[in-house]
């Protein structure tokens, strides 16, 4: 396995989804290591070698998920899983009548991720 550093930090085993090693890290820190809707921190762990959701599945700790935008492909920040779901279900339209929560509206419309690193495709 490659050694990737990146702003102090060894994220060889983080799945990047297109960005630069540089330019995940600068999303953390744009986000303050946050959710940007729900504030659940990220926290690194120097021992699984990448940014860990502590709040995700129960069942195994995973890498907070990178959000991108299913119609343009470009990344717009990076969410707890919980929140990706969320988001993800209201994308496809699953929730009927229920009015979608403005935060969603607003994040979809003025991303972390181009405020910061730009427009960057997901791979």
């Amino acid at each position: 396995m490659k050694k990737i550093i990146a702003k102090g930090f060894d994220i060889s085993k983080q799945n990047l989804k297109g960005m630069t090693p540089d330019q995940y890290i600068t999303l953390m820190e744009h986000q303050k290591f946050l959710c940007p809707l729900s504030g659940k921190k990220f926290e690194y762990s120097s021992k699984d070698k990448k940014f860990i959701d502590v709040e995700g599945r129960q069942t195994r700790i995973i890498a907070p998920p990178v959000d991108h935008d299913h119609a343009t492909g470009f990344i717009r920040g990076i969410l707890s899983e919980k929140l990706n779901l969320l988001l993800d279900q209201w994308e496809k339209q699953t929730y009927g009548k229920l009015s979608k929560p403005k935060e969603l509206t607003d994040y979809q419309n003025d991303p972390p991720a181009y405020k910061c690193i730009g427009k960057v495709k997901y791979k």
